[in-house]
């Protein structure tokens, strides 16, 4: 009995090892154009400028969870250079 127990562990835990974190995901998108996150999403939900020139582009993620919103922080030459999100925003897998 102990045997079964360890290998229903042993799968648990490398399936759970699949997601990803947003930070991870969301770390590759550095440095990229956000034209390339607007070919996979679609149109932000709002683009507000902030104060220092950059924009910071809204993605609210519903199909998700409705609580989470992704921001992408783009600097004046188009570039990825930031991000943040909000709400309860589950592993991506």
């Amino acid at each position: 009995m102990p045997e079964n127990l360890l290998f229903l562990l042993i799968i648990l835990f490398s399936g759970c090892s699949y997601f990803t974190s947003w930070d991870e995901q969301s770390e590759r998108v550095l440095g990229q154009q956000i034209d390339l996150v607007i070919r996979l999403d679609g149109q932000p939900d709002a683009i507000t400028v902030l104060p220092d020139g950059q924009k910071e582009y809204k993605y609210h993620l519903k199909k998700l969870d409705p609580s989470c919103v992704h921001y992408w922080i783009v600097n004046e030459e188009g570039i990825i250079i930031g991000y943040r999100y909000t709400g309860y925003c589950r592993p991506i897998g």
